[in-house]
C-alpha cells in the first residue's frame, strides 16, 4: 500500500515537471523601451517557453508619437495576447508597464552626409566639373526612434540651381510626423569654360583666338557659355572685359541682315522678278520685317528677309 503511494506521487511529480516544461511564460516589465514602429510583446516582457519566438512578435499597439510613451496594463496585455495565440500562456511580473520609445540622435554629420549626396544626385551640373560642397550648417540635431535613424529624405526647392547658397529639408524618421531639419551650405562648381583672352569690343564678332580654356567657379555665373562653339561667330552686345566668361546676354547671333549691308531686294509685279541692290537700314533675322533704301532713288521700303542678305518686297 504505502509502495502503491509513493509509486503515485512519484508519478504527480514527474507529470508536472513535464508539464511545467511545456509553459509559457510571459513576465511583464514595469519599464520597457520600445525600439521600433510598433510595440511587441518582446519590447514590455521576458517571454519564455516552446512558442517564445512567436509570442515575442505579437504587435500591441503602435508605437506613440513624442518621447513621453504609453502605460499598458496587464490586462490589455493578455487580451491581446490571447486573440493571437490560442496556446497556454502564464502571465507573471508587474499589472502595468510604462513603454518608452528609445530615441538616438541622428549625428551631424550623417545629416550632412546626406545632403551632400543628394546635391551630387540631384545637380544639373554635376558633369560639368568638379563639385564641392563647403559651409554646413545643420540647424538642430533631432532625435528618432534607433530604428528610424537611417530614414533620411532631403527636399530641395524647385528653384534651387545647386549653385552657391542652398538649403534643403531633411525629414528625419519614418511616420506622419518626421523630425525636420533645415541644412544649408556652399556649392561650387570648377568647370573649364572659354574665357576672354583679350577684349572684344561691342559689335565685333567673337573669333577662336579671342578666348582661352581655363577653370571657373561656375557658380559665380551659372548663364555662363560651357563650350567654345556657343560663342565663336557671335556678335559682342558689351564690350567683352579680358579674364571673364561670356554670358547668354552679352552676344547675340550674327544677323541674316546687318544695318549698313548691302542687300539683294527682290520685288515680284504679277509673274515678273525684279532684282535691284539696296542698303539695309537696321539689322534683321530671317522672316523679319526692316526697312531698306535704294541707294539711287533714296527711297526706302519695308521688306522680308528671306534669305541671309536677301529681301522681299511685296509690290
Amino acid at each position: 500500500m504505502r509502495t502503491g503511494f509513493l509509486i503515485l506521487c512519484l508519478c504527480c511529480c514527474l507529470s508536472g515537471a513535464v508539464m511545467a516544461s511545456g509553459e509559457n511564460i510571459v513576465d511583464i516589465k514595469t519599464e520597457a523601451a520600445i525600439t521600433g514602429r510598433t510595440l511587441r510583446l518582446s519590447d514590455v516582457a521576458e517571454v519564455s517557453g516552446p512558442d517564445a519566438s512567436t509570442l515575442a512578435q505579437i504587435v500591441l499597439a503602435e508605437s506613440p508619437g513624442g518621447l513621453s510613451g504609453l502605460i499598458m496594463t496587464g490586462k490589455v496585455i493578455k487580451e491581446t495576447v490571447r486573440l493571437r495565440y490560442r496556446g497556454p500562456v502564464v502571465f507573471t511580473g508587474a499589472g502595468s508597464v510604462h513603454a518608452v520609445p528609445c530615441t538616438v540622435e541622428v549625428p551631424e554629420e550623417t545629416l550632412a552626409k546626406v545632403f551632400v549626396e543628394e546635391i551630387h544626385r540631384k545637380s544639373p551640373w554635376k558633369d560639368a566639373g568638379k563639385m564641392e560642397v563647403y559651409d554646413i550648417r545643420v540647424s538642430r540635431i533631432p532625435r528618432v526612434l534607433s530604428a528610424d535613424s537611417r530614414t533620411i529624405r532631403a527636399k530641395y526647392s524647385s528653384r534651387d540651381d545647386f549653385l552657391g547658397f542652398t538649403t534643403a529639408t531633411l525629414s528625419v524618421g519614418a511616420g506622419s510626423s518626421p523630425e525636420k531639419v533645415t541644412v544649408t551650405g556652399r556649392v561650387r562648381v570648377m568647370a573649364e569654360i572659354p574665357l576672354v583672352r583679350t577684349k572684344v569690343p561691342s559689335g565685333r564678332v567673337v573669333q577662336a583666338g579671342d578666348l582661352v580654356i581655363r577653370p571657373f567657379d561656375i557658380s559665380e555665373c551659372p548663364t555662363a557659355y560651357m563650350n567654345l562653339e556657343d560663342c565663336v561667330g557671335k556678335r559682342a552686345k558689351v564690350t567683352l572685359r579680358e579674364g571673364n566668361p561670356i554670358q547668354s546676354s552679352q552676344v547675340e547671333r550674327m544677323p541674316d541682315v546687318c544695318s549698313g549691308e548691302i542687300v539683294m531686294i527682290q520685288a515680284r509685279l504679277k509673274n515678273i522678278m525684279v532684282e535691284v541692290q539696296g542698303i539695309a537700314v537696321r539689322d534683321g533675322y530671317k522672316g523679319e520685317h526692316i526697312p531698306v533704301r535704294n541707294p539711287s532713288s533714296g527711297r526706302q521700303v519695308i521688306g522680308t528677309i528671306i534669305a541671309p542678305s536677301v529681301v522681299q518686297v511685296e509690290l
